[in-house]
């Protein structure tokens, strides 16, 4: 498309304009853009501007994205604990600097405690203020003071952890240890909770990336794999949930069987984390025919801990494949690098 085109004939308004700057005065560089290409973006003679440098290009907006205030308002009046819980949790992964909690004199008293409780295991927010029907939760965090690399790495240290302890649980029946792991996929949650909400925030406001020390590119890379690392966390928990209901321990067969699939599948996660793509391909290889393997023996055996111990199996083998999904999401990053 030539530039007489963009001027006075028809365009694309998705297509970039190019434009070339040029010298106005002494002091001033001037950029033209075409009328009809301007109009169609909503733009009006007259009309401030702000550009902002980010990485290897500018941004143009027509109001200052730094200032806008994220706002989310929660009806508690006619929710349940989860809903209302839910809704608090997805106003903060995509970012809001404010969250209203209104109908909370006609909501079960159950309602405020699950949201006090579901605020305090959250990063940077807290309740600003509590007027008796309605909450207000508010941004204190400094987003320059926090790593989403770093967040990234914790996530992945408690979930591996998380998923031996699991293993560990189930071969020695250990209901005490199933518990704890249950309760500390909180953990996970919280750090990819903030991960998400960086993210979204960082699709909006052209800074907040590079105050959260990464990159666009990054940011998308580190999402994805926080939510893969989320996905290994649960399923740790349900590993665990299997100790809690089997009648004892695996018998020595199986859980060797089990104790070694646990290990190869945070091998393949760790390989991923590490780069090491084709190892880890590799690696979840072995993990699928030793699944398959051990899927077979336990159909040829009775009783419901055959099934429970298969499950277990199933969300061990799961665990690997969220383990290529790093790789993949890695692999894909340095492609586009």
């Amino acid at each position: 498309m030539s530039r007489n085109q963009l001027s006075n004939g028809p365009f694309d308004p998705f297509d970039p304009v190019e434009r070339t700057v040029q010298l106005a005065g002494t002091s001033t560089f001037v950029v033209s853009l075409p009328k009809a290409w301007a109009t169609e973006q909503g733009l009006e003679s007259g009309e401030s501007m702000y550009l902002y440098p980010h990485a290897d290009r500018l941004v143009a907006a027509t109001e200052t994205l730094s200032s806008r205030d994220r706002t989310a308002t929660v009806d508690a009046s006619t929710a349940t604990d989860e809903t209302a819980e839910r809704r608090v949790r997805s106003a903060y992964a995509i970012g809001c600097d404010r969250i209203t909690v209104t109908g909370l004199d006609d909501a079960d008293p159950g309602v405020r405690r699950t949201i006090e409780r579901t605020v305090s295991r959250l990063v940077g927010i807290t309740i600003e203020s509590d007027a008796g029907d309605r909450l207000l939760v508010a941004d204190l965090l400094d987003s320059s003071e926090v790593s989403l690399p770093q967040t990234i790495a914790q996530a992945q240290h408690v979930a591996l952890e998380l998923h031996a302890d699991a293993i560990e649980a189930l071969l020695a029946d250990d209901a005490d240890r199933a518990r704890r792991v249950i309760d500390r996929t909180d953990d996970v949650d919280r750090l990819v909770a903030f991960v998400s909400r960086g993210f979204h925030r960082g699709l909006e406001d052209v800074h907040e990336i590079s105050r959260l020390g990464t990159d666009r590119l990054a940011a998308v890379r580190e999402y994805r794999i926080a939510r893969q690392l989320e996905r290994i966390a649960d399923h740790a928990a349900e590993i665990a949930r299997v100790t809690t209901r089997q009648s004892g321990p695996p018998a020595d067969p199986i859980a060797d069987r089990l104790e070694s699939l646990g290990t190869d599948a945070r091998t393949v996660v760790e390989l991923a984390l590490g780069g090491e793509t084709e190892r880890a391909d590799e690696t979840m290889a072995a993990v699928r025919e030793a699944s398959r393997r051990l899927d077979r023996d336990l159909a040829e055996r009775a009783g419901r801990d055959a099934y429970l111990h298969g499950t277990a199996g199933q969300r061990i083998r799961r665990t690997a494949e969220h383990g290529i999904e790093i790789a993949d999401a890695r692999a894909e990053s340095a492609i586009e690098d």
